[in-house]
């Protein structure tokens, strides 16, 4: 009976394991050429870490609007960009509730950062 059991659960714990291995996919919400940052809009569950912090090891940079899936939890990660059909070799510096205040912590030779928000 075991054994039947544990044939029966076989194919349940593949999907299982599947489908939490698949990468989200998510948006480029910020980004800034002079500096290689970005922001994507992280997936949905956790609000304090809404948004996560990246920079790029090497170019080319990813645009504002491009889907980009992978890793977005290790330290250092390799970005499949599904709008272009590259790969961004990224670090990931910090998540955040919000996206200002990531770009408020990016390093200060990021121009945008210090560009006014329009009223």
């Amino acid at each position: 009976m075991a054994s039947r059991a544990k044939l029966l659960l076989a194919p349940i714990l593949t999907i299982l394991a599947v489908s939490a291995a698949q990468a989200d996919e998510v948006p480029v919400t910020w980004l800034d050429p002079t500096c290689g940052y970005f922001v994507v809009k992280m997936p949905d569950g956790n609000p304090a870490e809404a948004f996560g912090l990246f920079s790029l090891k090497a170019n080319p940079l990813p645009e504002v609007g491009d889907t980009l899936t992978g890793d977005l939890v290790g330290a250092e990660v390799t970005l499949q960009n599904l709008s272009k059909g590259i790969a961004h070799e990224a670090i990931h510096w910090a998540n955040a509730k919000s996206q200002e205040q990531l770009v408020r912590n990016t390093p200060v030779q990021c121009a945008s950062k210090w560009k006014r928000k329009k009223k």
